[in-house]
């Protein structure tokens, strides 16, 4: 194994994509296959259906590549935009290079992760080996599938959508791992997670990870395409797929790996790419996650308490584990996301879930786990970014921008919908309303000396 490099310190990125035994021209930073991007073959033959196509592989290589680069270059604490210039080999340098799909390809990209890319495709030296044909059965009558995480909105969105799909909803699932598959069951489920991972041999990798978005966005469209199914279910909740765009935190780009426009500028790549069309469906988008939690225990009954063993986390867990415990931090924007809407939906969790179980004490460092002792600033700051972006969400209708980011958001949700402004505005009006009732009623339920309501309350 290589060993890492030091940190870059520039903003400009070349790389090339190259394949076993091949070398990377002067100035270029060298991609493997095989050694930086390595498949899985199990993995692999699970995506391997009757229209497995040597595109469907290189599309896995490019996702895989922008994830390379996106996590290798990490970004400027004064400026948050960093140029790429990849170089990638393919078996269809045509269909790649023309221009309807590589416009497409890029102006996703940009979108997503706010940087400037350039992309070019040259032949493969050698074909890839195609994944053996498993002897997993693909359903032909899909009508969709479902971008599947450990994540609770995923849990409860894809029980709500398999109540009137059935069979023919599909789960994609978008680690890289397989957690939730019985071991006897693996070797026949579809799509049984990512069949690829990544790795850069650097110190200091960029955390911001925008190019997951499209990472789970196109495999989530190989999955439908793979099994003819016109749609992609997006299970995001109003609260995750629009306020991280409305409401960007601090210098950082705005958020749109799970907004519409975002996946409006997918489609027509996926289209152009693969020919036929795939449409990313938002079924909870203007309800609030705990309006997706609560219709999840109403609708699914015994199988909703799968919700329990979901986590929403975004801090690894080598930062906030306690003894053999794999907790929550449960003061990240996600933790404290998660916790408003169990509380919305008048549920509880064990008092083990989070490594932060006390919001009611008086000061952050009282409300973690008293074994836990690496309380940094770092820490600190998310938590205090989270419920802020929590605050300033539910406050947005009296706020002095509100008019301009009103305007601005409805135009981009009609256009990329295709609904009229009118009623984009009426659904987008009620889940602000529904986000503020919901987060008013959590902080009426802390204690009046808890640092939460303290924090909020100095920048209210």
């Amino acid at each position: 194994m290589n060993a890492p490099v030091e940190l870059l310190e520039f903003n400009d990125l070349s790389v090339d994509v190259i394949e076993p035994g091949a070398r990377a021209p002067a100035g270029a930073v060298a991609c493997e296959l095989g050694q930086h991007v390595r498949f899985n073959t199990e993995l692999l033959e699970s995506f391997s259906s009757t229209n497995w196509r040597p595109l469907v592989y290189d599309a896995l290589v490019v996702a895989a590549a922008v994830e390379f680069c996106d996590r290798r270059l990490p970004r400027s604490t004064m400026n948050w935009g960093r140029r790429f210039d990849v170089r990638i080999p393919v078996h269809d340098v045509e269909r790649w290079s023309d221009l309807r799909v590589k416009r497409a390809l890029i102006d996703a990209l940009e979108l997503v992760t706010g940087d400037k890319w350039e992309v070019e495709f040259r032949a493969r030296r050698a074909q890839a080996v195609a994944p053996a044909q498993s002897r997993i059965e693909f359903p032909y009558d899909a009508e969709a599938v479902i971008a599947y995480s450990e994540g609770m909105d995923s849990c409860a969105v894809a029980g709500l959508e398999a109540k009137h799909l059935g069979s023919r909803l599909v789960r994609v699932r978008i680690g890289n791992k397989k957690p939730d598959i019985p071991k006897k069951q693996r070797a026949s489920t579809p799509f049984a997670a990512v069949p690829y991972s990544v790795r850069t041999d650097v110190k200091g990798k960029e955390t911001s990870a925008r190019s997951r978005g499209f990472k789970f966005a196109l495999v989530s469209a190989i999955g439908a395409y793979l099994i003819n199914a016109p749609s992609v279910i997006v299970p995001e909740s109003g609260q995750g797929a629009l306020a991280p765009a409305i409401l960007p935190v601090g210098q950082a780009y705005a958020d749109y790996r799970n907004h519409p426009v975002f996946t409006a500028k997918m489609e027509e790549f996926v289209e152009g790419l693969f020919g036929s069309k795939v449409r990313y469906l938002f079924p909870r988008l203007w309800s609030t996650k705990g309006e997706t939690l609560r219709a999840f225990i109403e609708t699914c009954g015994p199988d909703a308490a799968s919700w329990e063993r979901t986590r929403s986390c975004w801090q690894q867990s080598r930062h906030i584990s306690v003894a053999a415990a794999r907790p929550q931090c449960g003061v990240c924007a996600a933790c404290m996301l998660r916790r408003l809407s169990v509380h919305a939906a008048e549920l509880k969790e064990g008092d083990d879930t989070y490594l932060w179980n006390n919001l009611d004490a008086a000061t952050f460092e009282g409300g973690a786990h008293n074994e836990f002792s690496l309380v940094t600033g770092a820490l600190r700051d998310y938590a205090l970014a989270g419920m802020l972006h929590l605050e300033h969400f539910a406050t947005l209708r009296q706020s002095a921008q509100y008019t301009l980011v009103k305007r601005r958001a409805l135009s981009e949700l009609a256009r990329s919908l295709n609904d009229p402004v009118e009623t984009v505005g009426d659904r987008f009006g009620r889940l602000l309303r529904q986000h503020a009732l919901e987060w008013s009623a959590f902080k009426e339920g802390l204690s009046e000396t808890s640092f939460v309501r303290r924090w909020v309350n100095a920048v209210s």
